[in-house]
């Protein structure tokens, strides 16, 4: 395996995260979703346990992924604007 260049993401890491997420998220889901059936509420609650693992579990896990992508589009426009300066007017 080469050596990535400093400050690159790993995509393979970056990969296997969003796997990660998804297969913590989805029994955690279901879980939730039990349990709100099993205590007979309200389905709204689900709403609310929903954004609450958004904001507890998925947005945290997923930074990695969105710096990389942010850094991704910075490169990306940097090298359009240093092809646009060389071709000239």
């Amino acid at each position: 395996m080469s050596e990535l260049p400093l400050g690159a993401p790993d995509t393979f890491m970056l990969r296997r995260r969003v796997v990660l997420t998804g297969l913590l998220v989805v029994p955690l889901f279901f879980a939730v979703s039990y349990a709100i059936v099993w205590l007979d509420v309200s389905d709204a609650w689900l709403l609310v346990a929903m954004a609450l693992i958004y904001l507890l579990v998925i947005r945290p896990m997923m930074r990695p992924v969105r710096e990389a992508i942010k850094l991704r589009r910075r490169l990306a426009y940097a090298a359009w604007l240093a092809e646009r300066d060389q071709q000239g007017p």
